[in-house]
């Protein structure tokens, strides 16, 4: 028989502070993302990566976007979401993780 100690090593611990400020974040976005639904955007996240498309769908955690896959050169592997000689493709992105978003139409 083996026991296991209930002993644990932690590796990273965000700060409370930075984590409530991420929480706020996450749900500052969705607020505002939740009326943009269906609307061409621009989204830049806190890593410099640009991404136009469609708010496909969002939920508590998530923003999803419509792109064409002729404008997703850096997310290889998603599978396609249309079919044809430019399929699009629903990227999701984490709320928290975005850093601007712009209205394109």
């Amino acid at each position: 028989m083996t026991t296991y100690s209930n002993q644990q090593q932690i590796l990273f611990q965000c700060d409370h502070q930075i984590a409530h400020h991420m929480k706020k974040h996450r749900e500052n976005a969705h607020a505002a993302l939740k009326n943009a639904m269906n609307r061409k955007v621009r989204i830049q996240t806190i890593d410099d990566e640009v991404v136009e498309g469609v708010i496909f769908n969002i939920d508590a955690k998530n923003v999803y976007i419509l792109v064409e896959q002729a404008n997703r050169g850096f997310y290889p592997g998603f599978p396609p979401y249309g079919y044809g000689p430019n399929p699009n493709v629903v990227l999701p992105l984490a709320l928290f993780n975005l850093l601007a978003v712009s209205l394109l139409w």
